[in-house]
């Protein structure tokens, strides 16, 4: 926002009239606005970039009601976000950080939207953004699924937000409690709403507030999985770490990640079964005894199936260098 800033030095230079040219984060945003206001200041512009939202404000007092006119020329004219209605700013402002345009966290959002117990938030995602259904028709479903009315926030023709109270989940919080309602949430929507939707749980939140920061990392692992594990479609934003740093990698840095490890190792093909076997196994941190549990197979079942894997591979799974190795080359080559 140079220009703006270029235009607010011209513009005080020319009149000698108090104009300010602020930016501060998100986050400070709906403070600094409420400090300017109480110092008898008005925003006449705001714009958001990069999380950095950029505020020219004027004394009111000061300024003559043609001067002010004459801004509107210079600087797109705001409505004020505070006095739209609560609902609306809420889907504002989770849009913006759906889109990559923050805008502020609507002002005294915890006051305005207690919340007497903490909540669950599931991000949904259209695996098909061609599909045409409208969102609010899933209402009735989750209606009957939470046997109450969670609060759901259509977003995008790609994206809602579902956000639960833990009483709607049997107070149920642990993190593969909270696994079991996706999945149930996500078969209900498949079956009846006859879409295919990936689902992201979050942990418990007990302040609205904390909702952006979850969204940020649900979107970050559903991104992640779309290049990474196309098939999963149920997933905390707790889970798959390595998938998320890799999707963060600029292409060039993964594509030279893939061939290093494609000249370092030969692999292979692998069967279902076998990559089961590995994620299995990297899920239960090297646990033998738990991945075979998992799997429902007789231990030494599994052992005879890791030996036959070290045996085309040369590279034992059961050993943590071997494990981290065999993982990555899965991750960027098979991937």
């Amino acid at each position: 926002m140079e220009k703006w800033k270029r235009d607010v030095e011209h513009i005080r230079q020319a009149t000698n009239l108090p104009i300010e040219y602020v930016q501060v984060s998100q986050i400070e945003t709906a403070q600094a606005q409420q400090d300017w206001l109480k110092n008898g200041w008005e925003q006449v512009a705001l714009h958001s970039s990069n999380g950095v939202m950029t505020l020219i404000l004027i004394e009111t007092a000061s300024w003559h009601t043609s001067a002010r006119a004459l801004l509107d020329l210079i600087f797109p004219h705001v409505d004020d976000p505070a006095t739209l209605p609560l609902p609306k700013q809420i889907s504002n402002w989770l849009l913006g950080i759906v889109s990559g345009s923050p805008v502020a966290i609507p002002a005294q959002l915890e006051a305005k939207w207690p919340w007497k117990e903490a909540r669950v938030s599931f991000l949904l995602e259209r695996c098909r953004p061609d599909r045409k259904g409208e969102w609010d028709s899933l209402q009735p479903l989750l209606h009957d699924f939470f046997e109450g009315l969670p609060d759901f926030i259509p977003l995008t023709q790609t994206h809602a937000l579902l956000i639960v109270p833990v009483s709607m989940l049997d107070h149920q919080k642990m993190a593969s409690e909270l696994l079991e309602w996706a999945s149930g949430l996500h078969d209900l929507i498949s079956m009846e709403w006859m879409e295919s939707v990936r689902l992201v749980v979050g942990s418990p939140l007990t302040s609205p507030l904390a909702l952006g920061d979850t969204l940020l990392r649900q979107l970050s692992l559903a991104r992640a999985l779309q290049s990474y594990r196309p098939q999963m479609m149920v997933a905390g934003d707790w889970s798959y770490p390595l998938e998320r740093w890799a999707a963060s990698l600029p292409k060039e840095i993964a594509a030279a990640i893939a061939n290093e490890l494609a000249a370092a190792i030969t692999i292979p093909h692998m069967t279902d079964e076998q990559l089961e076997t590995l994620d299995t196994l990297f899920a239960r941190q090297l646990n033998v005894s738990d991945t075979a549990r998992q799997l429902f197979l007789h231990r030494n079942t599994l052992l005879y199936r890791l030996d036959k894997l070290t045996e085309q591979t040369g590279l034992d799974p059961r050993l943590f260098p071997d494990a981290v190795m065999l993982q990555l080359y899965l991750l960027f080559r098979q991937n």
